[in-house]
């Protein structure tokens, strides 16, 4: 796996002040609380599924929830973009202004993964959500402060309470890193304790300033 690499791209620093409550023994809350004060990111994302499949994406996020997918695999050249202001998918499946172009609904299954991720829940925000409704009632174990490729990051473990999971997940382990409390791992876990998916999140931007029709093509 690449060495995950984070890196600051805001043009206002007055824009970008990290939370105030360090301190905070939750760190799940303090990610929320650091996502807040992002406005963008974009991030290459290398996932693989239960059933051996690897997806490779350029993935952007602008608030307040636009989103950008460039693949690389398993469809090399397909571009996905959602817009919230009308609630639609377009999908180049050949490249960027390459016919055909699909306008499609984000509940789609064509366009929904193995694991049925919709695009429009699929931004860190929404995971951290689906993390915090894990700890209620559940157990969260901080394991400890780790070496991940290089990098100092805090492994987080979340169990949710018996029998009960969160988009099929039971149980979320985490790898966060220092700066913004990003995760840049998580291996999600079913209620029969396999594996649902491994996420590697590298190259993250972010507050980046993307061209005006990034999200409108």
């Amino acid at each position: 796996m690449p060495i995950p690499r984070v890196c600051v791209a805001s043009t206002n620093a007055a824009t970008f002040l990290p939370p105030s409550n360090e301190s905070s023994p939750d760190p799940i809350i303090l990610a929320q609380q650091h996502f807040e004060y992002i406005e963008s990111y974009q991030v290459k994302i290398i996932s693989k599924s239960a059933l051996g499949e690897n997806n490779v994406i350029r993935y952007s996020y602008r608030k307040p929830g636009y989103v950008r997918m460039d693949f690389t695999e398993p469809h090399p050249g397909a571009v996905l973009v959602y817009n919230p202001t009308s609630g639609t998918v377009r999908l180049w499946p050949f490249g960027l202004h390459q016919l055909p172009v699909l306008n499609l609904s984000p509940a789609n299954s064509l366009i929904r993964d193995q694991n049925g991720h919709r695009v429009d829940q699929s931004d860190v925000g929404t995971l951290l959500r689906n993390i915090r409704n894990l700890q209620q009632g559940g157990e969260t174990t901080i394991v400890g402060k780790e070496i991940l490729q290089g990098q100092p990051v805090l492994h987080v473990s979340v169990n949710g309470p018996a029998g009960f999971t969160v988009s099929d997940v039971h149980r979320s382990e985490l790898w966060l890193e220092n700066s913004h409390h990003f995760p840049i791992k998580v291996v999600s876990y079913g209620i029969d304790g396999h594996v649902i998916e491994s996420v590697f999140m590298d190259a993250i931007v972010f507050n980046i300033q993307f061209p005006d029709n990034f999200f409108t093509p």
